[in-house]
């Protein structure tokens, strides 16, 4: 993933996935492993105890400074989607899919029912107290990732760190020059092309229908919130830029179940930079920027 050479390559597996820091300062993987732990602890739907279970349980709560801003963020990349991304997914997402745990497809039914619980308007924030509709969830797994990210990057370069890698699946930051390779969503293993950053604070995000999926990839994770099916025009969504992790993981959540009009229109007027790969083969790219090259 990156061109230098680094005193510290660690990986733990954290919000189910795996994590992995590259870092030439050997002290500092585990304070982020510690803050993946931490933020898994609090932004879990799985988890019965985390601050999102017991908001999802109660419906009502004052939310720790963590939590508050991600759910004010999350409140924020809804209104510029218009909705297309929406963390209020959970009670289909978790409450019929089970995705992470006895996943299972649901009927049409079942998910009708889910969706009178699915909307922004189920979700209100002020200040920091949150009040949840009653039989509304909220499943951070669209945003979660990029937000822990942004927060591990902020913790290295408090530490003075200049150059570090940390790459949460999908959802990667890096300190300094790196290279990123994007997979193949056809054939994962192999990889689809290499882009080299030289920007001091570099972020990319990728969300495809090839890595969790219930029986095929025609019912894979990326849920539109307005139907609760699974997407089905993109194969892979890359997004990178400067910065802002927690941003282009939600937005490249959103992107995956627009048109593709729809997605180019919205990512040429906020300016990020992308690869978009079509199920059938057809690869879209913006113009790209000076400072980010492909290898």
């Amino acid at each position: 993933m990156s061109i230098m050479l680094w005193a510290d390559e660690r990986t733990q597996v954290h919000m189910g996935t795996l994590i992995s820091v590259r870092t030439p300062d050997v002290d500092t993987s585990d304070a982020v492993f510690n803050l993946f732990r931490e933020l898994d602890n609090s932004l879990s739907t799985y988890k019965n105890d985390s601050e999102i279970s017991r908001l999802n349980r109660s419906g009502e709560m004052d939310l720790t400074p963590r939590t508050q801003k991600v759910l004010e963020r999350s409140l924020e990349i809804s209104a510029l989607t218009h909705g297309v991304f929406d963390i209020t997914i959970g009670s289909v997402s978790y409450g019929t899919y089970h995705f992470g745990e006895n996943e299972c497809l649901p009927d049409k039914n079942q998910l009708q029912k889910a969706l009178k619980h699915v909307g922004t308007d189920k979700l209100k924030l002020i200040g920091n107290h949150a009040s949840l509709a009653k039989g509304s969830v909220i499943d951070l797994g669209g945003i979660g990732k990029g937000y822990a990210v942004d927060l591990a990057i902020d913790l290295l370069q408090k530490r003075q760190i200049m150059t570090a890698v940390v790459a949460a699946s999908g959802d990667i930051g890096c300190i300094g020059p790196c290279d990123v390779s994007i997979a193949d969503p056809f054939h994962p293993n192999s990889i689809f092309t290499t882009l080299h950053s030289k920007l001091p604070r570099f972020a990319i995000s990728t969300s495809g229908n090839y890595e969790r999926y219930i029986k095929n990839k025609s019912h894979n994770h990326l849920l539109n919130p307005k139907t609760g099916r699974s997407e089905q025009l993109f194969a892979s969504v890359t997004l990178y830029g400067n910065g802002d992790n927690t941003a282009l993981d939600a937005i490249a959540t959103a992107v995956s179940i627009m048109s593709l009009h729809d997605a180019i229109t919205l990512l040429q007027e906020k300016k990020i930079e992308y690869f978009l790969i079509l199920n059938n083969g057809e690869v879209f790219k913006s113009k790209g920027m000076d400072s980010v090259s492909q290898k």
